[in-house]
């Protein structure tokens, strides 16, 4: 069957957001409005890879993950007592296992190749690991030990909260630059399976570890980009354009920051949906095609 021109479907889905305005509440409206917004960026993506090249990529909720593990890392106030108590072994169990994994690939370039090679390189493995795990596991307990109902983490650095989109970029691009490195030379279904077992590595590493993002707990202490509902409850000015226009003070707020967020994503988004575009009429873009063609 074939479906309606895209036009239409905006305009029925812009029929339907207005229904549920009325019936429901502009509120709920707006909220899903702005889910909606968010999944599209994350579509776009999806869309890059399945759609341009054909290639299917079932890892995107792992680089969403580390979207919001980047707003905890950037934008989260840092959390003195867990510093104090282990944070520089944890910095330095990080440094460690960086250290052995730039020696381990040293060694595998520089030895001859055969069996030599090899033990060498699981020697030097299995050491690093367990030096790692020395430094790193006592420095974890006692981040972990640091008030665990409200904190039990490291925190951020507790910069504004928007640089932390730009920081979830790259966190994401090195993530992408990594599975491209291991993943992209298999065939469209085992690819897929990679990508799944990629993603969920990284959901399964953010909930156990909670020293670096409270695992499955809340993360209080979250800035936000636009202001809170009870912020805007006290403000005079908004108080004052709230009585102007006949409206109930914490309705007016709600649908305040819903607007404002809707903006925010809408001023993400449509740059990207340009950009992509362009990227799909360059010779980039006739690249990928060709490679979903063969």
């Amino acid at each position: 069957m074939k479906l309606p021109p895209s036009p239409v479907l905006f305009a029925i889905l812009a029929v339907l957001f207005a229904l549920t305005g009325v019936m429901v509440s502009w509120p709920f409206a707006l909220q899903v409005l702005n889910f909606g917004l968010i999944f599209s960026v994350m579509a776009l993506g999806l869309n890059m890879q399945w759609g341009y090249a054909g290639l299917f990529n079932v890892g995107i909720v792992g680089f969403s993950a580390l979207g919001g593990l980047a707003v905890v890392l950037v934008a989260a106030p840092p959390v003195a007592a867990a510093w104090q108590t282990g944070g520089p072994r944890i910095v330095l169990a990080l440094a460690l296992g960086i250290a052995v994994i730039a020696a381990a690939a040293l060694l595998w370039q520089r030895m001859a190749p055969g069996r030599l090679r090899g033990v060498a390189l699981v020697v030097l493995l299995v050491a690093g690991f367990f030096a790692f795990r020395a430094v790193f596991d006592p420095g974890v307990t006692a981040v972990e030990a640091n008030n665990p109902a409200t904190y039990g983490n490291i925190g951020g650095m507790g910069l504004p909260v928007l640089l932390a989109w730009p920081a979830a970029a790259l966190l994401a691009a090195a993530a992408a630059w990594a599975v491209g490195k291991t993943a992209l030379g298999l065939r469209s279904d085992y690819l897929a399976i990679a990508t799944l077992g990629i993603a969920e590595i990284i959901v399964t590493v953010m909930k156990s570890e909670d020293w670096l993002a409270r695992g499955v707990k809340n993360m209080i202490g979250l800035p936000r980009p636009v202001p809170y509902e009870v912020d805007l409850q006290k403000d005079e000015g908004f108080l004052a354009f709230a009585q102007d226009w006949g409206l109930d003070p914490t309705y007016a707020s709600g649908i305040t920051v819903d607007l404002s967020f809707a903006a925010l994503f809408i001023a993400v988004l449509v740059p990207l949906v340009l950009l992509m575009e362009r990227a799909l009429n360059s010779p980039w873009g006739r690249m990928m095609r060709a490679i979903r063609d063969n």
